[in-house]
């Protein structure tokens, strides 16, 4: 499997060992232990982040013009090294089945003007990926955010449809 223990840690709380892996392709994940003392790990769920990690990022420069910052969140654990090996199924295979587990947080220099326009395409884009999650926008120059649950995503078709979702940053 060309992978690497890169490090080893104890969980006092819950008596068990929890191994940080690398994956020839660069992939960190975890290896734990459950309850019943079957391994376990969350190597496709690491998978799936740098996924849509690289290809949100890449939309946002592309839309916007600059690089933002990305954070991806898919919890899922399980023996998915066992199952996937190195035939981990893309994200948006599985996207549903793990939309209420999963979100994207898009911090970026939106345009003072068109953030709306922006944020819609690239909602637009997620949407069209089939990258179902929950998706946050927050531009880097005002105080607020904007959050769309997963169930909604399809529903917002134009950019004013986006202001029930403004909240203000504290």
């Amino acid at each position: 499997m060309n992978w690497k223990i890169d490090s080893v840690d104890y969980d006092f709380k819950n008596d068990k060992f929890i191994a940080n892996v690398i994956s020839g392709s660069g992939i960190s994940f975890l290896v734990e232990e459950d309850y019943y003392r079957q391994m376990m790990d969350n190597y496709a769920s690491s998978v799936w982040r740098d996924e849509l990690k690289t290809a949100v990022a890449q939309k946002v420069k592309q839309v916007t013009g600059s690089d933002a910052e990305v954070i991806i969140n898919v919890s899922h654990m399980g023996r998915d090294a066992l199952t996937y090996h190195d035939e981990v199924p893309s994200y948006s295979t599985v996207s549903q089945k793990l939309s209420s587990e999963a979100s994207i947080y898009i911090k970026g220099n939106f345009s003072a003007t068109r953030y709306l326009q922006e944020m819609l395409e690239i909602k637009q884009w997620i949407v069209e990926k089939k990258y179902d999650a929950s998706l946050t926008f927050e531009p880097k120059d005002k105080d607020v955010y904007f959050y769309l649950p997963t169930e909604d995503l399809k529903k917002i078709k134009k950019p004013e449809d986006l202001n029930p979702y403004r909240l203000q940053n504290n």
